[in-house]
């Protein structure tokens, strides 16, 4: 009869590794409280935005998308 050894959770992490998880958690967790409101922007604005989008996105090759938030 072959016993295998338990295989470990990831959720059971040495207790360092676990505190930093928590910590990282808890983080982001503020940052989600923490959110600024989207931008209320004019026509114009959003044209400027729109052309460095483009812009970026041929410099790049990638898509890119801006976003405009509210400063707190």
């Amino acid at each position: 009869m072959c016993h295998k050894p338990k295989k470990e959770s990831a959720l059971e992490l040495p207790p360092s590794c676990r505190a930093a998880a928590d910590k990282m958690e808890q983080a982001l967790r503020e940052e989600d409280t923490a959110s600024y409101p989207i931008a209320k922007l004019s026509a114009s604005s959003i044209s400027v935005i729109s052309k460095a989008e483009d812009q970026l996105r041929k410099e790049l090759g990638k898509d890119i998308v801006l976003i405009a938030h509210e400063a707190r």
